[in-house]
């Protein structure tokens, strides 16, 4: 099943995982990009996809054979970020002089520019076309787990540019200081990483975002799981990253021991 600004695959019967991928799209035609304000420098630089969850997309392939529906955007984080809360802007910013407002944007690519402030109908329009129907589908795939096995968990999965650190952790895991998940479902996952060799950050730095939030629910536990850039790409030129497919490999095996981990600590706390 195909929407507009995102994917819809799996299984036709639902397994007690829904995953989703907010920030996989790179879709992003050049008429957008013009209304954005998207200059050409930042799309020669390849910023919508530095900008990207580089990968997050490929270690969830195959997923379908544990039960999983995944819910991958197709549309770039550019036109609308669906993992952070909506804002509308006010009627007095709609009467800003042309300029004032805009926000300035730096690229995992390298560049840096300012992205025109867009008005109240426009965010209302891509809310409405695109951020309300994804999480309308990511809703309803929780509800028919929910309905099929009693529990549901969504794993929110993304990447991020870990900048070459030493220090930074392989996985952080988030649930807003558990008030998205259990902690023994978020202990499950940790374990699960570690006995791949991972090192395993909680709540921190990334405590979870818009998503585990609003999906969160009494049969609901919601955990967005990071995975470093580094697990995926090619060493290399970090702003114009490179997909490694024997790394990509592993991380989708790691991912599909998590996905194993999520679904037996799913059962125990079944009603």
């Amino acid at each position: 099943m195909t929407a507009p600004h995102f994917e819809i695959l799996g299984p036709d019967a639902p397994g007690p995982v829904v995953v989703e991928v907010p920030h996989a799209g790179l879709g992003l035609d050049p008429l957008t990009a013009r209304g954005l304000g998207l200059p050409s420098i930042a799309l020669d630089a390849g910023a919508p996809w530095a900008d990207s969850d580089v990968g997050a997309a490929a270690v969830c392939e195959g997923l379908e054979a544990r039960g999983v529906r995944r819910v991958v955007a197709t549309a770039s984080r550019y036109v609308v970020d669906l993992n952070s809360e909506p804002r509308v802007p006010t009627p007095y910013e709609d009467k800003l002089p042309p300029g004032l407002g805009d926000v300035r944007r730096f690229s995992c690519a390298g560049v840096m520019w300012w992205e025109r402030r867009r008005s109240r109908a426009e965010v209302e329009a891509l809310l409405a076309e695109v951020f309300a129907p994804y999480h309308d589908a990511v809703a309803a795939e929780l509800a028919a787990s929910c309905a099929r096995h009693g529990r549901a968990a969504l794993l929110a999965v993304h990447t991020y540019p870990d900048g070459g650190r030493k220090d930074a952790p392989d996985v952080v895991l988030g649930t807003r200081d558990g008030r998205c998940a259990r902690p023994a479902v978020r202990d499950a996952l940790a374990r699960a990483a570690r006995d791949h060799g991972l090192s395993v950050g909680v709540e921190a730095p990334f405590p979870g975002g818009y998503s585990v939030l609003r999906h969160a629910a009494p049969c609901v536990d919601a955990i967005q799981i990071e995975l470093a850039r580094a697990l995926v790409c090619s060493p290399g030129d970090r702003r114009r990253p490179a997909l490694d497919p024997d790394r990509v490999a592993r991380m989708t095996a790691v991912l599909r021991s998590l996905v194993d981990a999520l679904a037996i600590e799913l059962s125990l706390g079944a009603p």
